[in-house]
């Protein structure tokens, strides 16, 4: 048989070398297009959706075992299993998110095939932003990548030269400022909307978020300031430009002009990754738990967003005794008492697990939990795979398909005004720092729908939930930015690290500041204290393009391919350690 089969392989074989002209005849699927010819409308809502799923299942939620972001951020921790990753174990990750540049590369080659001019001009621009946003996140997240010879393989180039970090910025730069000629004047293209799940076709928005995006790298390269003025690149001197030019060089002005993808909840692949359409086992929901940093922030600081985010205890510990272990209060809530006092006990009705925790299975007394008598009395929680009845969840927004408030959130306003706070304390801009400041706070705010009054205010010693006092809040974080020189970049990115809750972006500007100083929290972590300022570059490419991966590593200070190196954006600067 295996000779048979071996002779008819080669007689096919002969066949297809004599009927083909050239190798790359071979297996062409005739009823397949080409790159060229699918409609440019399909490419855009593609790159769109790819982008969207991508950016969060990967890098911000975690469905991988190889990095954590979100955990080294200290937004999240896993427990059950794969939980290593809390403490920076991480691995080779390749660039699975690579669909969305290639679809974003194809677009702007197909651009100039467009029904009519405005269509050429829409499709180049938006091309070129999608081509920056990503560029810029993967050359932020593992260093030196290739980029003047990427995506070029329909040219037989499989094995591109990785280009030096400070010309990778350089080249989206003039992207984004290409992008947003090639977008004005242009209004909203209605031949284009339904395809456009960011904008629905509305040019002036495209122009926005490419002139903020813009704001966002200027300031990631602000250590290396003076490196780029050398080299004809003035960072300033461009962001006093967009700033005084709003008609030329528009930006976000209010969150009607984030840039976020909703989730239409109808498949496994545009809903959001924590529902069960994207998940059906939902023990991969539970076993994702809020860290206590931004728990604990959150609870001190009385913020709204707490329980926003995040769901209260199943079953809260209370030190005593009572009728019995475990007993339903008449508010429902589920209430253990525990005999004696533990100072690593947290009775609070918000929990979070610590990061870095050697085996956070059995944190706030999670393996002692006696789930058949909790589930007697309540039947409807979740007790199986992942549960700690005594860590708070994820919010049921988190739960859902779909969500008003959960989005795909590539770049805020509130992030635009966080940024611009950042470069007035700088001296880059004339602008009042705290005017941003406050901005930020608030249009973080909304974009959760905190209006004044709003039962979501969590009371530490009535454990009940109280009524938001909005201009109070805002009032005293404003008070304390105004009048504390010396703390007012901490406090700055403390509110930024909030703001930026579910998106990866933060672990950037962590990194070069070190601020809020969440390396003091970690308990075991695998490098002592130390959070990891880089992905691991990943075994496919030491596969197919070993030598010029290997010449990008000998750029690392040191020279290791590992999660601790510092790549060009961090060297010198003794950030963040």
């Amino acid at each position: 048989m295996k000779s048979i089969l071996k002779h008819a392989l080669s007689g096919a074989a002969l066949f297809l070398f004599a009927a083909c002209s050239d190798l790359t005849e071979i297996n062409v699927n005739p009823n397949q297009l080409g790159a060229d010819q699918i409609n440019s409308k399909y490419v855009l809502t593609s790159a769109l959706a790819q982008t969207a799923n991508y950016y969060i299942r990967e890098y911000t939620y975690g469905y991988t075992s190889e990095h954590g972001i979100s955990e080294a951020m200290q937004y999240l921790q896993r427990d059950y299993i794969g939980y290593e990753i809390n403490s920076f174990v991480w691995k080779p990750t390749d660039y699975t998110s690579f669909k969305a540049l290639t679809d974003s590369q194809t677009l702007l080659e197909n651009s100039e095939k467009a029904a009519n001019e405005e269509e050429r001009k829409f499709y180049k621009g938006v091309a070129s932003v999608l081509r920056a946003f990503w560029f810029g996140f993967y050359s932020s997240a593992w260093g030196d990548i290739p980029y003047t010879q990427a995506l070029q393989g329909s040219t037989q180039l499989f094995k591109p030269e990785y280009d030096a970090q400070k010309n990778v910025f350089k080249g989206i730069i003039d992207e984004l400022k290409s992008a947003n000629d090639e977008l004005s004047g242009l209004g909203t293209l209605s031949s284009i909307g339904s395809a456009d799940l960011l904008f629905d076709g509305n040019a002036l928005k495209w122009r926005k978020f490419a002139n903020s995006l813009r704001i966002r790298y200027y300031i990631r390269l602000g250590a290396k300031k003076d490196d780029l003025k050398s080299d004809n690149l003035d960072i300033e001197a461009d962001l006093k430009q967009i700033l005084a030019n709003p008609t030329q060089y528009p930006v976000f002005e209010s969150n009607a002009d984030n840039a976020a993808v909703a989730h239409p909840g109808t498949d496994a692949f545009n809903s959001w990754i924590g529902g069960p359409l994207a998940n059906s086992n939902r023990s991969q929901f539970y076993r994702r738990k809020p860290c206590a940093s931004i728990i604990d922030y959150l609870k001190q600081s009385s913020d709204p967003r707490l329980a926003t985010w995040f769901r209260p205890v199943d079953v809260q510990l209370k030190i005593g005794s009572g009728s019995a272990e475990y007993i339903k209060s008449a508010s429902g809530q589920i209430i253990r008492y525990v005999s004696q006092y533990n100072e690593s006990l947290d009775t609070s009705l918000y929990v979070g697990l610590k990061p870095a925790l050697g085996d956070p299975n059995i944190y706030n007394l999670g393996s002692t939990a006696n789930l058949s008598q909790i589930k007697a009395l309540n039947g409807s929680l979740y007790l199986d795979q992942g549960a700690n009845p005594h860590v708070s969840y994820l919010a049921d927004i988190y739960a859902q398909d779909t969500n008003p408030l959960v989005k795909a959130v590539l770049m805020s306003y509130a992030e635009l005004n966080f940024l611009l706070a950042e470069a007035a304390l700088k001296g880059w801009i004339g602008e009042n720092a705290s005017v941003y400041f406050r901005k930020g706070v608030e249009s973080s705010l909304d974009q959760y729908q905190l209006t004044d009054g709003v039962q979501k205010v969590y009371d530490r010693q009535t454990h009940q939930l109280t009524a938001f006092n909005r201009t109070a809040f805002v009032g005293d974080l404003e008070s304390r930015f105004k009048n504390n020189a010396d703390g007012q970049l901490e406090l700055l990115m403390t509110q930024k690290w909030v703001s930026s809750w579910m998106t990866p972006e933060f672990w950037f500007d962590w990194r070069r500041t070190a601020l809020p100083d969440l390396s003091v929290n970690i308990v075991e972590g695998s490098n002592g204290n130390k959070i990891p300022v880089r992905l691991v570059y990943g075994t496919k490419e030491y596969v197919v393009n070993e030598d010029n991966t290997r010449a990008a590593v000998s750029k690392l200070q040191p020279a290791e391919d590992n999660q601790w190196s510092k790549m060009w954006l961090l060297q010198g600067t003794s950030k963040p350690w």
